[in-house]
């Protein structure tokens, strides 16, 4: 995933992708975390749940994507 994002996004993009994907996974552990405490059940319906909502982000940036992005060949070097 880290090599296309950097394709998709250089420079100081690339800082904020990785910032807000820092941020998500400590917020995602956190909640994970005091779900453990009270109920594997919750962490499981949780998880679940976090996942499914995601899938609606990913068809988007799916059917967004235009044909060439994300599969840059690089040149070969002398």
């Amino acid at each position: 995933m880290r090599a296309t994002i950097a394709q998709l996004a250089p420079g100081d993009r690339l800082s904020c992708f990785h910032a807000v994907y820092g941020a998500a996974w400590f917020a995602g552990s956190v909640l994970l975390g005091v779900l453990d405490d009270r109920s594997i059940v919750r962490v499981v319906i949780a998880s679940a749940g976090l996942q499914a909502a995601a899938l609606p982000v990913f068809a988007a940036g799916r059917a967004a994507r235009r044909p060439g992005i994300g599969v840059a060949v690089r040149p070969a070097m002398p």
